[in-house]
C-alpha cells in the first residue's frame, strides 16, 4: 500500500504533458490595476531573470497560437514563476488563480489552469497573468517569528500543456481505493477485498516508468483501471451516511495581508470557481459575505456579470446573510442588526432572493441575541465550525437548536471546511475515524455539511478535489456524497433530523480569549463610531421629518460602511497584522471626525447666535448636570443652578443643574458672554 500511495507521486508528473511555451514580456508595478495594463508598459524578460520585491506585482503577458495537432483539445497553462498567489486572463477575461504559496506536493495548489476547453488550430489566444510576490508577516502564535526574504523570484517558463486523462483516471483511483484501505477498520471484509485489488494493480503497474517504453507503462495503467473498477463500482447500504458536498473558500475581510488586497483575493478565487464550474457541471460553490461581492460589482465587472450568471443557475450560491463575517461578542445589537440589513439588501436587489442561511464559519463566539436578529430577517439556519476549535471542552451537539435570550430558535449546524472531499478525510469527519472531529450526536442526523477547498486567498477547491469527489457518489465505504448548496442541505437537515438537542444562550468558544481586550484603540473608536452614528440618525431623521424632506444623504451610508467592514471578525478583535490596525484606526478616526461634523451641520442655528444645542438621544427623559468652559460665563437663563467644579483632569468648569430633557429632544442655552464651541467639545 505504501509503494502504490508513492507512485501516486511518481505518476503525477505525467499528467500534464508539456507542448509548447508561451513567450511574453512582463511588467512590474507597486499599483494595483484591475485589468489587463497597455501593451506600453511591458517588456521583454530572459529566463533566469529574477522579478519581485515586497508587495509587488508582477505583469505576465504573450499571446499563444495552437498549431494543428492540438485543434479540438482541451489546453492548459502551467507557469513556473515563483510569486505567492495570481490570476490568470484569457482573452481579457479572468479565468482562474494560482497559489503557490500552498505546497501540496512539489508544487502549489492551483498549479495549472484550463486555457480553453477547445482550442482553434491556427487562432490566437491572449494570455496574461497577475503574480502578488507577497509580503512579510512575522507569525500567528505567541514566540513565533518568520524569516525574512526579498520576495524575488526566479522566472523559468511559461508551459502550455495537454491533460492525460488515463494518467489522471490512474492517480485518482488508486487516490480512493488506498485511502479507503488505509482508514477502514482492520476487522472490514471491504478492506480486506480492497487490498486484494490493490496487489493485483502492484502486480501490473511499472514503477519506474522511465524505465520502459511509453506504451508498456500506459497499458499497464490501462489495466490497472480495469482492475480497480470492479471495487470502485461497490456501491452503499441505504444506512450509510451522507456528506453533503459544497466547494468553499473561506476568505478573510483582513487578516495577514490588507482590505485592499483582499480584493485581488476574492478577484482570484471568483475567476477560479467560474473556470471549475464549466469544467465540472455538478460542482457547486458558496459565496459568503455581501461586501466582497460588492468588490467585484465595482472593481470587476465581467467577473461579476459572470458570478450573475451561474447564480441564476443554482451553481454558484451567495449566502451568509451579512455584509461582512463580523465579530460577534463586541459588536452592539444596533450594528449586528446593520450588518444582516446591508447584506440582505445587497442580495435581494442583486440576486432577487433573501439568504436564509447565516454562516460565519470564524468568528470568535456567538451571542445570544443573535437567533432574535437573524429571525428578525428571515434567517432560518445557522452554521459554523469554531466550536470544535474549544481547548478545554467539547461542545456536545454538532446539530441542535438555539434558543437566543428572547426565546426566539434557529437550527444550528456545524460543519466543516479546509479539507478535502476524499475517504481519508469524510470518514475523519463523519465517523471521527483517527480521532477526527466526527459527528457527534449521531442518533439526531447522518448528514454532515463539507465545505471543500483551500481558503485565505488558497482559491477554492482545485480540480483534483473535485475529480476525486466524483468516485465517491456512492461508494461502499464511504460516507455517500452529494454536490449540493447550503440552503438545499438545512431544509432538507431540518425535515429529517430526530430528537434534536436545545441549548439556550451565548455560544462560548474556549479559545482566542486574548481578543477581547486586544488593540483597545480599535474596540473604543468601534463603540464611539456605534453610538454617534445612531445619534446622528436620530437627528436626521428628526430634522427630516419636521421640514417635511427626505433622510438621503448619501454620506451617513458611506460612513456605515466604513463601521461594518472594520467590524470584520480579525480586525475589530486585533488579530490582524499591524498594518490593518493601522488602516483600520485611520479609517475609524476620520469617520467619527466627519460624523461629528454631520451632527454639528444638523443642530446648527441659523441665527449663528452663541448656544450650545443639548439633545437627549435616549428613548426615556432624563435629568442631568452638564459643564461648560468658565470663560463662557453664564446662561441668560437665570433660573438655571450654576456652580464652579473641578473636571478630572483639574480644570475648572460651569456645571449647569437643572437640565430636564425628554426623550429625543432638543434644548439649547444662550449664554451672555463666550464664543461658540465645536460640536465634539460637548456630544
Amino acid at each position: 500500500i505504501f509503494k502504490l500511495q508513492r507512485i501516486q507521486e511518481t505518476y503525477d508528473k505525467y499528467l500534464f504533458q508539456k507542448v509548447g511555451e508561451l513567450d511574453y514580456k512582463i511588467f512590474e508595478t507597486e499599483k494595483q490595476y484591475h485589468t489587463i495594463p497597455e501593451d506600453a508598459l511591458f517588456h521583454k524578460m530572459k529566463r533566469g531573470e529574477k522579478w519581485g520585491g515586497e508587495g509587488k506585482y508582477c505583469w505576465f503577458k504573450g499571446v499563444y497560437i495552437p498549431v494543428k495537432h492540438l485543434d479540438g483539445k482541451k489546453i492548459y497553462i502551467y507557469p513556473r514563476l515563483g510569486g505567492y498567489e495570481g490570476m490568470l486572463w484569457v482573452n481579457n477575461i479572468p479565468s482562474g488563480t494560482f497559489a503557490t504559496k500552498i505546497v501540496v506536493t512539489r508544487h502549489g495548489n492551483h498549479y495549472c489552469n484550463q486555457l480553453i476547453e477547445c482550442a482553434k488550430a491556427g487562432k490566437a489566444i491572449e494570455v496574461a497573468i497577475e503574480f502578488y510576490a507577497g509580503h512579510y508577516v512575522i507569525g500567528c502564535q505567541p514566540f513565533e517569528e518568520n524569516k525574512k526574504t526579498s520576495f524575488r523570484y526566479q522566472v523559468e517558463e511559461i508551459a502550455i500543456c495537454t491533460k492525460d486523462d488515463l494518467v489522471a483516471r490512474f492517480i485518482f483511483d488508486l487516490k480512493v481505493l488506498v485511502q479507503l484501505a488505509q482508514n477502514l477498520s482492520e476487522n472490514s471484509f471491504r478492506k480486506a477485498t480492497i487490498i486484494n485489488t490493490l496487489q493485483e494493480v502492484h502486480k501490473v503497474v511499472y514503477y519506474s516508468p522511465e524505465d520502459v517504453d511509453i506504451s508498456q507503462w500506459r497499458q499497464a495503467l490501462e489495466d490497472a483501471c480495469n482492475i480497480m473498477k470492479i471495487a470502485l463500482n461497490k456501491k452503499n447500504g441505504d444506512s450509510a451516511p451522507v456528506a453533503a458536498l459544497i466547494g468553499h473558500s473561506h476568505l478573510d475581510t483582513a487578516w495577514l495581508w490588507t482590505v485592499d488586497e483582499t480584493l485581488k483575493k476574492v478577484a482570484r478565487t471568483v475567476s477560479n470557481q467560474i473556470s471549475l464550474m464549466e469544467q465540472y457541471p455538478e460542482y457547486t460553490f458558496i459565496q459568503s459575505s455581501a461586501y466582497h461581492i460588492s468588490l467585484m460589482e465595482q472593481y470587476y465587472p465581467r467577473i461579476f456579470s459572470m458570478m450573475c450568471e451561474k447564480i441564476k443557475k443554482g451553481r454558484y450560491e451567495p449566502n451568509g446573510a451579512v455584509w461582512v463575517e463580523c465579530d460577534c461578542n463586541i459588536t452592539s445589537g444596533e450594528a449586528m442588526i446593520r450588518q444582516f440589513l446591508w447584506g440582505q439588501y445587497y442580495t435581494k436587489k442583486h440576486f432577487d432572493y433573501l439568504s436564509d442561511c447565516f454562516w460565519l464559519p470564524d468568528t470568535f463566539g456567538y451571542s445570544g441575541a443573535i437567533p432574535q436578529i437573524m429571525k428578525g430577517f428571515g434567517v432560518k439556519y445557522f452554521l459554523t465550525t469554531k466550536l470544535s476549535w474549544n481547548d478545554t471542552n467539547q461542545f456536545p451537539f454538532d446539530t441542535f437548536s438555539w434558543s437566543g435570550i428572547d426565546g426566539s430558535k434557529v437550527l444550528v449546524h456545524f460543519f466543516d471546511m479546509d479539507t478535502w472531499p476524499d475517504p481519508k478525510s469524510l470518514l475523519g469527519r463523519m465517523n471521527g475515524i483517527n480521532h477526527e472531529n466526527g459527528v457527534i450526536n449521531k442518533g439526531v442526523t447522518s448528514k454532515r455539511l463539507i465545505g471543500y477547498g483551500y481558503g485565505d486567498g488558497g482559491g477554492g477547491p482545485q480540480f483534483e478535489m473535485i475529480e476525486v469527489a466524483q468516485r465517491l457518489n456512492n461508494l461502499e465505504g464511504c460516507p455517500k456524497v452529494e454536490h449540493t448548496t447550503v440552503s438545499t442541505f438545512m431544509k432538507a437537515l431540518e425535515k429529517d433530523v430526530t430528537n434534536l438537542p436545545e441549548y439556550s444562550g451565548e455560544l462560548y468558544l474556549e479559545l482566542h480569549r486574548g481578543t477581547l481586550t486586544n488593540q483597545h484603540e480599535i474596540k473604543r473608536n468601534n463603540r464611539k463610531g456605534e453610538i454617534l452614528l445612531r445619534n446622528l440618525e436620530i437627528v436626521e431623521v428628526m430634522n427630516a421629518v419636521s421640514s417635511k424632506r427626505n433622510a438621503t444623504d448619501q454620506s451617513y451610508r458611506d460612513l456605515w460602511g466604513i463601521l461594518l467592514v472594520n467590524q470584520f471578525h480579525d480586525i475589530l478583535p486585533g488579530t490582524c497584522i499591524q498594518a490593518v490596525h493601522e488602516q483600520c484606526k485611520e479609517e475609524m478616526n476620520s469617520m467619527l471626525k466627519k460624523a461629528q461634523g454631520l451632527i454639528h451641520r444638523e443642530m446648527m442655528t441659523k441665527d449663528g447666535k452663541c448656544v450650545y444645542t443639548l439633545f437627549n438621544p435616549l428613548s426615556f427623559s432624563r435629568k442631568d448636570y452638564v459643564y461648560f468652559d468658565v470663560q463662557d460665563m453664564i446662561p441668560k437663563d437665570e433660573r438655571l443652578k450654576t456652580q464652579i467644579v473641578q473636571d478630572v483632569y483639574g480644570q475648572q468648569k460651569l456645571a449647569v443643574s437643572g437640565i430636564d430633557q425628554e426623550a429625543f429632544s432638543f434644548k439649547t442655552i444662550e449664554f451672555l458672554h463666550g464664543k461658540r464651541r465645536e460640536l465634539s467639545e460637548f456630544v
